[in-house]
C-alpha cells in the first residue's frame, strides 16, 4: 500500500507503508548539502534511495545536477521513477548493489541516508522492505564507505547520515578504508534521537 508525502514545494511523492517512513532526516540532509555545495556542474550518487525522496528534493533545488540513485530494492526503484515523474524533476534511478558497484565514471559528491543499526542490535522487522532500510541485512557502514571511496572523486566528498552514537564507527571505519572527516553536523530530531552527516573526503 502506498500513502502521499508532501513535499516543501508542492508536490506529492508516495511511499510504502511496509518501508521506514520518512523523517525530517530527509530535509536535514539535503538543507545541509544545498548549504555546503555551491558547484553547479555536479555529479551526484546517491546509495540507497529508497523512495527518491532525498534525490528528488534535490533536482527540485538543483535542476541542473545530473544525480543518480542506486537501490537493490527492484520495487522501491520503480516507485522512485514514479515519483520522479510525478514531482517533475529528473534524477535517474536504477536497481545496483552498493556493495559492487565500481562506476566508470567517479561522482563530485556521494550522498546516503543508510540503514542505521547493526543486525545484532534491536529486533529486526519480519516485514522484509522494513528490515533492510533500518538495519544492516544487506550492507553495513564499511560496505558503504568502501563504496564512496571507490566512486568519489579525488577532489570530491560524501556527506553520510547516520545516529549520532555511531560516530566514533565512522571515524574508525572511515580510517580503513582511507577517508577522513572533514565536518560534522548534528541534528536535534524526532524524541531527541540525534543525527549526525559527516562530510568524507580521500585521505
Amino acid at each position: 500500500m502506498l500513502v502521499p508525502v508532501q513535499l516543501p514545494f508542492s508536490k506529492t511523492i508516495y511511499q510504502t507503508t511496509d518501508g521506514h517512513s520518512i523523517t525530517s532526516d530527509s530535509a536535514f540532509l539535503v538543507k545541509t548539502i544545498s548549504d555546503r555545495i555551491v558547484r553547479k556542474n555536479i555529479h551526484l550518487l546517491e546509495l540507497g534511495s529508497g523512495n527518491g525522496i532525498i534525490s528528488i528534493m534535490l533536482s527540485h533545488y538543483h535542476p541542473v545536477w545530473k544525480i543518480t540513485g542506486i537501490e537493490i530494492q527492484k520495487q522501491l526503484v520503480k516507485l522512485s521513477k514514479d515519483n520522479a515523474k510525478k514531482s517533475e524533476t529528473s534524477p535517474i534511478f536504477i536497481e545496483a548493489d552498493l556493495r559492487s558497484l565500481t562506476s566508470s565514471h567517479k561522482y563530485d559528491l556521494i550522498i546516503s541516508n543508510p540503514p542505521y543499526f547493526p543486525k545484532d542490535k534491536g529486533k529486526i522487522s519480519p516485514i522484509q522492505e522494513r528490515a533492510i532500510s533500518r538495519h544492516e541485512t544487506l550492507c553495513n557502514m564499511l560496505d558503504i564507505l568502501e563504496c564512496v571511496k571507490r566512486n568519489l572523486k579525488k577532489d570530491g566528498s560524501a556527506f553520510i547520515l547516520y545516529p549520532q552514537n555511531r560516530e566514533y564507527d565512522i571515524d574508525d571505519f572511515a580510517k580503513k578504508v582511507d577517508l577522513k572527516a572533514m565536518e560534522k553536523f548534528v541534528l536535534d530530531s524526532e524524541k531527541n534521537k540525534k543525527k549526525i552527516i559527516v562530510e568524507l573526503v580521500h585521505a
